[in-house]
């Protein structure tokens, strides 16, 4: 290392070994020695003690210093040539490996200065024991990659986002040791402090490249993996709609690792890492924008195959770093079997996340955090197996492979055998050729929804259509269950199976008091073989919607699954959120009043959109009405910004499933939109032709 931290210490190192060193008695000789305890004093005069000894290939190392008056010291260990091999803070150095033969140097420092008298007494250990019998060259001795200790920073460690925009982008540091660094939490315990939280108010706003930093000072800073997490939080009152592209540069004293940047659309969260090393060096890890924690590590096919056993009730412990950030682990169930497994972070940092998949590899339930914003563990709770077989566990952290928190684990997989009704693992639900399964982990009314490809639905309150769909179980049905493990399932007899489009929609219909965090996960099986399986976490009222195709030959083709708006207590509110409608903008047509067009959507067409000028008072009204088909259609008017200022799904509830906007007050001047789609925008299944008219009361 040659930088401006390296040369001071050898200006210091030689200052003292020249100045003091050389004209010492042998009855004070700085020449340690196996088994030395030696006592000596830092002030202002002499800011550091240095020690000299001598060792050859492989030979262990340890050293302890011990301050008086409660002072904190640092150790630091140097080659001939003033290359820093090792430091430590305020602990000892036990079983360093010496790289070669030859003479080396110990440093004795206080990085946090010297008391008020001006003199730290201390005394230091030493010991030097020969190399092991099966000696390793120089190359060959590593270092684990998980070892977290101390180094000493001169002017301290910086991270800095910056980008050219008015988005509110926001910076969080963790640490190596379990801190976290942002602006509601501005100082971490060990030692990181952030500095001012920009673009955070409307009014003060600047896209003149806004800037936020989180710094530790110099002294004594956590070696090891600091996880970097970069925020696009839009304002309510002023949001942001486009990405915003950003930089992160971290720098160690004059050491600075490779610039991280990243794009970030709203609502998204960017992470990458930075590791420091006990020489103080800079090593930037992987970064990317967070995937969906439903989402396997990548490279887990290889885990797969070599997943660890993993016993019922007995805890199991392991380690995840940068360099293995996952662990698979297997286990054989049975079918309506209820397992739970706990997933729990025992030192260093690490942010665990949990998985369970199924034989084929398929997701079917995860968890990144037990209790949003109190505890970074997971926790799978109740899950009632679907089939007879083999299961994989994945114990990952927060953001997988692109993440950076390290740290030991405890896992443990526990069944429910004594603590639930014998009903509980065998509900004797049918077979068929079709088989929808929706299971959930607390006592909220769930209601499962399938409509058919002639456009019935079979739910609670219709539990059998003339193609054959059948309800056979619906858990927690109007907060009537018994809570724990509630199930729902919908089937088509053998023998009934119909080709055509499939949509299912899973409503929070109600929380039955229930205030526990909820997961569900929703299984599809055509002629036993799996079509899709989704795990969500909805909210009170929030609608989650998913299709699939089946074909004339028996063989399905699932679609994407998403979270499509809010339904209850007479408000309905549609998430526009799976249509990239904005790039349409500028080439959609523009309507006039009393004009009606034509259209339809298709499985390759989720949506239309036209432009309407407005004025500010204008009253405009916008009706969907289906024509051919079994398209279920969804409208919606956006403001000059492109924001939802209305929205429809059925013009009247009940009775039709065409779409009306009726009367809605224009606020300014402009281009206004109005967007045509079906039900479940984005994961949507339903086709066909539309008319579409738009109409405007001008007031006076």
């Amino acid at each position: 290392m040659s930088g401006r931290r390296t040369r001071a210490l050898l200006l210091l190192m030689v200052f003292v070994l020249h100045a003091g060193v050389a004209g010492l008695s042998a009855q004070q000789s700085r020449e340690l020695l196996p088994g030395d305890q030696r006592s000596g004093a830092l002030s202002l005069d002499m800011g550091a003690q240095v020690y000299t000894f001598s060792g050859e290939t492989g030979d262990l190392v340890s050293l302890a210093a011990e301050a008086g008056d409660a002072g904190v010291l640092s150790l630091l260990v140097t080659d001939a040539d003033g290359e820093m091999l090792a430091q430590a803070s305020g602990v000892a150095m036990e079983g360093f490996a010496l790289p070669e033969a030859g003479r080396y140097y110990v440093t004795v420092l206080a990085p946090g200065g010297l008391p008020e008298s001006g003199t730290l007494e201390f005394s230091l250990t030493f010991d030097l024991q020969p190399a092991p019998v099966e000696q390793v060259s120089a190359e060959e001795v590593t270092v684990p990659v998980f070892a977290p200790g101390e180094v000493v920073a001169i002017s301290g460690l910086r991270f800095q986002l910056q980008w050219e925009s008015l988005a509110n982008l926001d910076l969080e540091i963790r640490d190596p040791v379990g801190g976290s660094v942002y602006f509601s939490r501005p100082v971490a315990p060990s030692g990181g402090v952030f500095g001012e939280n920009v673009n955070s108010v409307c009014e003060t706003r600047s896209g003149a490249l806004p800037t936020e930093v989180v710094n530790w000072s110099g002294g004594g800073l956590p070696t090891g993996s600091y996880e970097i997490l970069v925020y696009n939080q839009p304002l309510g009152d002023c949001p942001t709609s486009g990405a915003a592209d950003f930089r992160v540069d971290v720098r160690l004293d004059d050491t600075n690792a490779p610039a991280l940047v990243g794009s970030l659309a709203p609502g998204e969260t960017w992470l990458g890492s930075v590791r420091v090393d006990a020489a103080g060096m800079l090593q930037a890890g992987a970064g990317g924008v967070a995937t969906d924690e439903t989402l396997t590590p990548a490279g887990l096919e290889e885990r797969l195959e070599s997943a660890i056993p993993l016993q019922p009730n007995q805890v199991q412990t392991g380690l995840i770093t940068s360099a293995e950030p996952a662990n698979v682990y297997s286990f054989t169930g049975s079918a309506n079997e209820v397992i739970s497994v706990s997933l729990s972070a025992t030192s260093g940092s690490l942010d665990t996340l949990l998985q369970l998949l199924d034989g084929s590899g398929t997701v079917l339930s995860a968890n990144d955090d037990l209790e949003d914003g109190s505890s970074t563990n997971s926790d799978i709770r109740n899950f009632r197996l679907f089939a007879d077989g083999e299961y994989r566990i994945v114990a990952t952290r927060y953001g997988k492979e692109l993440g950076g928190t390290e740290g030991h684990y405890e896992i443990l997989l526990s069944t429910a055998e004594g603590e639930l009704a014998a009903d509980a693992f065998s509900l004797g639900l049918p077979g068929g050729d079709l088989e929808i399964i929706l299971s959930w982990n607390n006592s909220v009314d769930l209601q499962l929804l399938v409509r058919d490809p002639a456009g019935n639905s079979v739910y609670d309150d219709i539990p059998q259509v003339p193609s054959g769909g059948r309800l056979a179980a619906a858990g927690n049905v109007n907060c009537s269950g018994t809570g724990g493990n509630p199930v729902s399932y919908v089937y088509w007899p053998e023998g009934t199976l119909t080709a055509g489009l499939y949509e299912v929609e899973v409503w929070h219909q109600n929380s039955c008091n229930d205030i526990t965090p909820i997961t569900f996960a929703l299984n599809a099986f055509v002629n036993g073989a799996p079509v899709f399986s989704h795990v969500a976490r909805p909210v009170a009222n929030q609608v989650f919607v998913t299709s699939f195709i089946i074909g004339v030959d028996g063989q399905a083709q699932a679609g994407d699954g998403g979270f499509v708006g809010i339904r209850g207590q007479g408000l309905e509110t549609l998430s526009l959120n799976s249509l990239d409608f904005r790039p349409e903008f500028d080439t959609a047509p523009l309507l006039t009043s009393s004009e009606r067009v034509s259209g339809s959507i298709t499985n390759e067409n989720s949506f239309d959109l036209y432009a309407i000028e407005g004025a500010a008072g204008d009253v405009v009204t916008v009706s969907m009405v289906a024509t051919a088909g079994r398209l279920d259609t969804a409208l919606a008017l956006l403001d000059p910004q492109g924001f939802r200022l209305a929205d429809n799904d059925d013009a009247i509830a009940g009775e039709n499933t065409d779409s009306l906007i009726r009367e809605h007050v224009l606020l300014e001047d402009g281009r206004y939109y109005v967007l045509a789609t079906h039900y479940g925008m984005g994961y949507g299944g339903t086709t066909g032709s539309y008319d579409l008219l738009y109409s405007r009361l001008n007031p006076g």
